[in-house]
């Protein structure tokens, strides 16, 4: 976006361009602030709050493990920039949750599982098509984080992986298809705000990355009367985390962790399929773009979804279970490869991440 172009500038008339020069960059700085951004499974504040709950859950040997491979007490790691983006700093595994969003993506075809239109469960832990997706994402990565014999680097790199990918494959829209992109390419249209957050949808896969948790989970966070307008992002979904560490109990957690990668895209996908999200138009059994078009028509304008309030009640409590199921079963699998004695969960820590 060129906002600004320069051009001759004579004694008279400097301070005049030059206020006006001034004016234009703090509008441009403005548009592009207000831009929306990429979509990416949960947000930032959705991947914080799965890693976060997940890190509370480690075992002390675990977490003994995740803070030499991040070097914690010695200031973290660095990982360089790529092309214009800035470097990465990331001393605690929450935040190393989100280095697989940094764009370029290392391993883009991994953030989804996209299926044929005509599919109706994942029981299959290869990956349709390329033979890329999130099931080989976490099959790979595991066995990376696993291999005591692989450098610090390859592993840390595997680690913060798993926890991206584990929070992506319970997202229901990234178990969904190529064409749309999981949403991506249906616009939305939402009655109102996302509780009184600032955030504002301009898709269907934004609505589940973002929207239902601000107008949800966070937003009764936000309706705490502890709560204050200081607390940024990130404090929100610590507090969110509090929630749900309390409100689950122990029998809970074993048998929500008592299953595998698959079954978990599976119960992603039925949610994908389910009319109500407003994802798709069921036709028998196969799950189309729209009304008049089984996939997205190449180059044809996106159609568009009008969501409401009544929409974003009725998923709430879909979306904090999905990041709540995410949150236990990545401790589960990071327990299982960083500590030999693990062998389930046998109760809740409640030490902050």
């Amino acid at each position: 976006m060129a906002c600004i172009r320069a051009g001759a500038v004579g004694p008279t008339n400097r301070g005049v361009v030059m206020h006006r020069i001034a004016m234009l960059f703090a509008l441009c700085v403005a548009a592009i602030l207000l831009l929306p951004a990429k979509a990416q499974a949960w947000g930032k504040v959705g991947h914080l709050t799965v890693c976060d709950l997940a890190y509370r859950n480690l075992t002390p040997t675990t977490r003994a493990a995740i803070g030499e491979l991040l070097q914690s007490k010695h200031g973290g790691i660095t990982v360089p920039g790529k092309g214009r983006m800035p470097d990465e700093h990331y001393s605690s595994f929450n935040y190393g949750c989100l280095e697989e969003d940094v764009l370029p993506r290392r391993h883009p075809d991994d953030h989804f599982i996209n299926v044929a239109r005509s599919v109706t469960a994942i029981g299959d832990p290869a990956c349709p098509g390329t033979g890329e997706c999130i099931l080989a994402g976490i099959t790979r990565d595991l066995a990376v984080l696993k291999d005591r014999s692989r450098s610090r680097e390859d592993r840390v790199f595997a680690l913060m992986a798993i926890g991206h990918w584990i929070g992506d494959i319970h997202q229901p829209l990234h178990v969904s298809f190529a064409d749309d992109r999981g949403g991506n390419g249906i616009d939305a249209k939402l009655a109102g705000k996302c509780g009184t957050s600032k955030y504002r949808p301009d898709n269907l896969h934004a609505i589940w990355d973002n929207c239902l948790l601000e107008a949800g989970m966070f937003e009764r966070v936000r309706k705490r009367a502890d709560y204050k307008k200081s607390w940024s992002a990130y404090t929100i979904t610590y507090r969110a985390v509090d929630t749900l560490q309390a409100n689950t109990t122990l029998a809970e957690e074993q048998a929500m962790v008592g299953t595998d990668p698959v079954p978990w895209a599976n119960e992603s996908f039925q949610i994908t399929r389910s009319p109500e999200i407003l994802y798709c138009t069921q036709v028998d059994d196969t799950c189309r773009y729209s009304p008049t078009d089984a996939t997205r028509p190449a180059g044809a304008p996106k159609r568009l979804q009008a969501i409401d309030q009544a929409y974003l009640q009725r998923f709430d409590e879909v979306v904090q279970e999905r990041v709540r199921h995410a949150g236990f079963r990545l401790a589960h699998l990071l327990n299982l490869a960083l500590d030999p004695a693990y062998a389930g969960p046998v109760r809740n820590s409640t030490q902050p991440g």
